[in-house]
């Protein structure tokens, strides 16, 4: 199933959004900010129902 998240950049503070498959599972990856383009640590925790159950943001 395809989501989509909003997220806050750690570094640049400006908001976009971020394409999720929860079907995945709970996951960590990387991804650059579309503004400011410096990276930053995305973790997902997915529950075993494939709801989304946190999200967390921080610095690379």
């Amino acid at each position: 199933m395809q989501d989509s998240l909003s997220l806050e950049c750690p570094h640049c503070g400006e908001t976009f959004s971020l394409a999720l498959d929860t079907s995945e599972g709970s996951a960590e990856f990387t991804v650059d900010c579309e503004v400011c383009c410096r990276p930053m640590t995305v973790s997902v925790r997915i529950s075993d129902d494939g709801e989304l159950e946190g999200v967390d943001v921080t610095e690379e």
